[in-house]
């Protein structure tokens, strides 16, 4: 169950991005499922985790219009390091969350002007660049933000799982 919550809310943020941002704004201001990675990453065991990533991933991928495998390869990686550094490290900070945001932003960037190398266009990479600076800026502004909102609804969805499988079994929820 807590994998289809997941992927629901994975697929809310996409249909935002894909359809809601665009028509408000000229652009997307960076991309909304890396917060959405992140918070999985550092919320979820390793195995629904990936099952999680993957589905966001494959799903970015067949919907934006990239190269297919831009946004799973780079989802994947984030999640893979932010997995092993939080085991490592032992840290659930506001500073990991920044740089967790902000290195899923350096990453997927650095996967598009991989691909943008190997097309061979000189003025892609400058203006590649311009756009992945102006979305490190806005995920440092609305990225916590963002990441808050997640916690909040996160959180609901396992209350209200709790009263459901509470009145299930025929008792009373504790509130």
């Amino acid at each position: 169950m807590t994998i289809f919550g997941y992927a629901c809310v994975s697929l809310l943020f996409l249909l935002i991005q894909t359809s809601l941002i665009p028509q408000l704004f000229l652009s997307t201001p960076f991309d909304l499922l890396l917060v959405q990675v992140v918070y999985t990453a550092l919320n979820l065991a390793a195995l629904p985790g990936t099952v999680v990533v993957l589905f966001t991933g494959l799903l970015a991928d067949g919907l934006s219009g990239t190269p297919f495998g831009l946004y799973t390869t780079s989802y994947l990686w984030l999640f893979i390091v932010l997995q092993v550094g939080v085991q490592v490290l032992h840290v659930h900070s506001r500073g990991l969350l920044y740089v967790a945001i902000l290195a899923g932003i350096v990453l997927e960037n650095l996967v598009a002007l991989f691909c943008l190398s190997v097309g061979g266009g000189e003025n892609a990479m400058g203006l590649g660049l311009f756009h992945a600076g102006r979305q490190l800026l806005w995920a440092a502004v609305l990225g916590p933000i963002l990441y808050g909102c997640l916690r909040v609804i996160y959180s609901m969805g396992a209350e209200s799982g709790r009263v459901a499988a509470a009145r299930m079994k025929g008792g009373r929820s504790v509130s």
